[in-house]
C-alpha cells in the first residue's frame, strides 16, 4: 500500500490548535488550524515550521479544510493565511463560515484590544481570510483538483460541524473533527456512509469518559438553577458574547457549567 502520512502540527496530545498534516497520493491537505488557549505567546499557533522554515505555505498545501467553528479548530487560521502566508484554497460548511468570523473577531478583541498582545491577526486579516474559503454542503462531492476530492458528512457537536472523506486514487482518509453520536434537544447523531478508508483519524478526548443520561444531566441543571432563584441568587445563563452563545450543545460539557463558563 502507498504510503499515507499523517502529521500532527498541534493537538496530537492535548486539546487545543488541532491541525493535522495529511500527505496522501502526492497531496498535502491541512485538516482544522486552531489555537491553543492555554497559552499567550507562538506555542498557540500550530508549528507551521514543519511545513517550510521559509516562505508561504501555498505551494506546500493543496487545500484545508476546517470541521467546525470552535477556536481549538479554526483559531489560527488567520495567521496562517495571511501572516504567514497560505492563498489556496479553504474548506468548511456553510454555517462554520457563518460563524467562523464571529468567533475570530471577538477573540481578536479581547486578545488584542483587551489584553494588548502582539503579534496576531487584524479584523482586516480576518475578512481577507475568509474570503478565501469555499462553503461546502453536506454529501457533495467535490473535486479540489484532476486527484484530490473531499466530500463533508454530518458530525453532531455544534451547528455546521462536518466529518470529511479525502480520497486521492484508490487511497482514502476520513478525519472526523469532533463528533457526536448522541441526540439531543438540538442536534442530531452523527452520520457517514458506509466507507472503508485506509485510515481514519478520529477525535478522542472523552473516548473513556462516561457521562451521566441526558436526563439527568438536564434535572440537575435544573435543580441547581431552581436552588439558586430560592436563595435569592440570580441565573447567569444569558450569553455573555458570541463564545457563550455558540458553545457546544452536545453534553460534552456539564450543562450545570455553562452557565458561568466562557470559551474564548
Amino acid at each position: 500500500m502507498p504510503e499515507i502520512k499523517v502529521t500532527p502540527l498541534g493537538a496530537g496530545q492535548d486539546v487545543g490548535r488541532s491541525c493535522i498534516l495529511v500527505s496522501i497520493g502526492g497531496k498535502n491537505i491541512m485538516l482544522d488550524c486552531g489555537m491553543h488557549m492555554g497559552y499567550n505567546d507562538d506555542r498557540r499557533f500550530p508549528d507551521f515550521s514543519y511545513i517550510t522554515q521559509n516562505g508561504r505555505l501555498t505551494e506546500f498545501l493543496d487545500c484545508v479544510i476546517i470541521s467546525h467553528f470552535h477556536l481549538d479548530h479554526c483559531g489560527a487560521l488567520p495567521y496562517m493565511s495571511e501572516m504567514v502566508g497560505y492563498d489556496g484554497p479553504i474548506y468548511m460548511t456553510h454555517p462554520t463560515k457563518a460563524i467562523c468570523p464571529i468567533l475570530l473577531e471577538d477573540f481578536r478583541k479581547i486578545t488584542v484590544d483587551k489584553k494588548g498582545e502582539t503579534n496576531f491577526f487584524t479584523s482586516q486579516m480576518i475578512k481577507d481570510c475568509m474570503k478565501k474559503v469555499i462553503p461546502l454542503n453536506l454529501h457533495q462531492t467535490v473535486q479540489v483538483d484532476d486527484e484530490l476530492e473531499i466530500k463533508a458528512y454530518y458530525a453532531g457537536h455544534v451547528l455546521g460541524a462536518a466529518m470529511v472523506h479525502i480520497k486521492v486514487g484508490s487511497e482514502s482518509v476520513v478525519y472526523t473533527g469532533d463528533y457526536n453520536m448522541t441526540p439531543d434537544r438540538h442536534l442530531g447523531a452523527a452520520w457517514i456512509d458506509k466507507c472503508r478508508p485506509d485510515i481514519l483519524i478520529s477525535e478522542s478526548t472523552y473516548a473513556t469518559t462516561i457521562r451521566d443520561s441526558k436526563r439527568c444531566r438536564e434535572r440537575d441543571f435544573l435543580k441547581k438553577v431552581h436552588e439558586t432563584i430560592e436563595r435569592g441568587g440570580k441565573g447567569a445563563n444569558e450569553p455573555q458574547g458570541p463564545n457563550l452563545f455558540l458553545h457546544r450543545a452536545d453534553g460534552e460539557k456539564d450543562p450545570q457549567n455553562l452557565c458561568a463558563e466562557k470559551h474564548v
